[in-house]
């Protein structure tokens, strides 16, 4: 089975995936859909996990600072902050895109995630990497924030697969249109 990488990410009804310091309490204040938003599910389908530095970093410090939350699941750190040291993940100053990839598919063959803000998504849309993509959209306006797809994303046709609503939430699921003959 070949690796598939999958965008699995949130987002304000204005395009927002935090507030401008960061945050991502908006996330939470969405009465709790029923049933959940499939997390669960899809954390079980993944085999690892591609995040950008910022990203780790937000985890490591505000999300999740006692305990890292995706032990046993190889995560690859996308970042020019060399000599750290995390034995929860593998730090790689390789260009993100497709040698992180490569890196990523020699131990997992699998569906692998792609956690991260808007920098370390556009790397890997620069080269047409994304196989999926899962995007939330919360009943929530922010009206500023750090932007989903911020400047200097290239055109990316979808192709839709599945929108739906679970509570207040909307879920919207597409996928990479395959090259034209």
């Amino acid at each position: 089975m070949k690796s598939r990488l999958i965008l699995y990410i949130a987002m304000s009804l204005d395009g927002y995936i935090a507030e401008a310091d960061g945050s991502i309490g908006f996330l939470e204040e969405a009465p709790s859909p029923s049933p959940d938003l499939g997390y669960e599910e899809f954390y079980n389908s993944i085999q690892a996990i591609i995040l950008g530095g910022k990203t780790y970093r937000q985890v490591k410090k505000d999300l999740s600072p006692e305990r890292w939350p995706y032990e046993g699941v190889p995560c690859y750190v996308c970042t020019r902050q060399q000599n750290q040291y995390d034995p929860n993940v593998h730090f790689t100053s390789l260009p993100p895109g497709q040698q992180v990839l490569d890196l990523v598919s020699k131990e997992c063959s699998g569906n692998i995630w792609l956690m991260g803000g808007g920098e370390i998504i556009r790397c890997f849309m620069r080269e047409n990497l994304i196989d999926q993509y899962y995007i939330y959209v919360m009943p929530t306006v922010l009206g500023d924030g750090i932007p989903l797809f911020p400047a200097g994303f290239p055109k990316t046709n979808l192709k839709l697969e599945g929108c739906k609503n679970i509570g207040e939430i909307v879920e919207l699921m597409y996928q990479k249109r395959p090259p034209e003959d």
